[in-house]
């Protein structure tokens, strides 16, 4: 009688603490945290659990991010720099004014002259239209860096949410294993209590216990620190840990390659920066060929001469004076920085075809690693209603003593790894199709480039479980 009591009350503990892992939703009576699957027919009925007050949102932690991230800050002071040099670009040159003298001892004659005068500087050749040219091209390149910097300070958001909200439902999954195994120890008490286990079962129980007591810690800690890195990202470090309401499931639309590529080489930032520094480079050549035009300074003004124009006669009063000169272009003729502009030009059109074959080559090691996810996410989406009908079947055998119970136990832990699994590659399926969305800007605290630095992305081809 005993025996038949710890029988029944182990089958009743196995399944409801398996649902305890499941938060409920409507017609899913088999739902795992961040996935919807349909439940197999010989699932129980699930009881209902405890409704999950609303956490943040993605939309909510980006617009956190668009406010308070520095490194957006930065470029969008960069922006207001460029576009204040454009103006700074169109003026002119300050005139000179002062006082000169001349035989202010007067000599035999005595008196002197003394006035005043103004100098200005005529540019010729349209230099300032140039100038602005090449301040106008700066311009339109510190705009294409904001823009990239927006991008990968959101992606960067997004990044950080999904992997936080992957590793918020592997807590959940591992505290619904860590229930398993205490109620595995439990009952194997019970059953060596009759005779039916022994203490090599009872130190195995332990350890299983021992060990899903390990994993949730782990994955607790990692948890904290993917919500640490999230707060990092969105400039608010301080921010207070809470729940991420979202879902992983179904994961994110999928992609196609051969659109994919083409939206990349025509839309990447870095693609857009590297024309912006060719565009640079091309104003500053034709800025360097107008410098060789001299320019002219004009000079005049008014003079009183105190000369006597006799030996008792009046003075010889006000007089006025001019003069203009242009420079001659024997020597210099601005050859050097006409070469060195040339020579930058080239070395940017060259450019822009490395970033387009730099994309080329991260987008096939990206992709590759983004059809691997999907691939595995689709396979996991197979194996996890087989196995849990096999944990299902097990322990109905088991109930009609048809089966032993470390076979339970194993279909059990299988079937609690490939929840853990599919919930690794589903969080690895949303990270490379964000990275792949996100035309590889993901760097949210990487410092804005400015035009003349190195803009374009570094590369991460490191396997996902590296980049971690």
């Amino acid at each position: 009688m005993r025996s038949t009591h710890v029988l029944a009350a182990m089958a009743l503990a196995l399944p409801l603490a398996a649902q305890a892992i499941r938060p409920q939703a409507p017609r899913r009576k088999t739902q795992m945290p961040g996935m919807a699957m349909p439940a197999p027919k010989a699932a129980a009925p699930a009881k209902p659990v405890a409704v999950q007050r609303p956490g943040w949102t993605l939309a909510q932690l980006e617009t956190l991010a668009a406010a308070h991230n520095p490194t957006l800050r930065q470029a969008l002071a960069a922006e207001r720099e460029a576009a204040d040099q454009v103006r700074q670009a169109g003026l002119w040159p300050n005139p000179t004014a002062g006082y000169e003298g001349g035989q202010i001892r007067g000599g035999s004659y005595g008196g002197g002259e003394q006035g005043v005068f103004a100098q200005q500087k005529i540019l010729l050749g349209h230099k300032l239209a140039a100038a602005q040219q090449v301040a106008a091209a700066t311009l339109r390149g510190q705009q294409a860096i904001v823009a990239a910097q927006r991008l990968a300070v959101r992606s960067a958001v997004r990044l950080a949410y999904y992997r936080a909200l992957a590793r918020q439902r592997l807590v959940g999954v591992d505290r619904g294993l860590l229930a398993i195994a205490h109620d595995a120890g439990l009952t194997t008490r019970q059953l060596a209590n009759v005779g039916q286990a022994n203490p090599p079962d009872e130190l195995a129980a332990q350890v299983e216990a021992e060990q899903a007591a390990l994993m949730l810690a782990q994955a607790r800690r990692r948890s904290r620190a993917a919500w640490r890195e999230l707060a990092a990202v969105t400039g608010q470090p301080h921010l207070r840990p809470g729940p991420l309401a979202g879902h992983l499931a179904p994961g994110p639309q999928p992609l196609h390659r051969a659109a994919f590529l083409q939206h990349l080489l025509a839309a990447s930032p870095a693609v857009r920066i590297a024309r912006a520094e060719l565009q640079r480079a091309q104003a500053v050549l034709a800025q360097q060929h107008r410098q060789a035009i001299p320019n002219l300074t004009l000079r005049g003004g008014e003079q009183d001469n105190r000369e006597l124009l006799g030996p008792h006669g009046p003075v010889t009063g006000w007089q006025s004076f001019a003069s203009v000169g242009i420079g001659l272009p024997l020597f210099n003729r601005n050859q050097g920085n006409v070469q060195s502009a040339a020579a930058a030009v080239i070395a940017a059109r060259e450019e822009v075809t490395r970033v387009r074959l730099r994309l080329r080559r991260q987008a096939a090691a990206e992709w590759a690693r983004y059809a691997a996810a999907r691939d595995a996410v689709a396979r996991y989406r197979v194996m996890l209603p087989q196995s849990e009908r096999a944990y299902r079947l097990y322990l109905g055998y088991y109930q009609h003593m048809a089966a032993a119970y470390p076979q339970v136990l194993m279909a059990q832990r299988t079937w609690f790894e490939l929840q853990r699994n599919y919930l690794r590659q589903l969080a690895a399926l949303w990270r490379g199709a964000l990275t792949l969305r996100g035309l590889f800007y993901s760097r949210g605290l990487q410092p804005a480039a400015r035009l003349g630095m190195a803009v374009a992305p570094k590369e991460n081809l490191l396997p996902y479980g590296q980049q971690q």
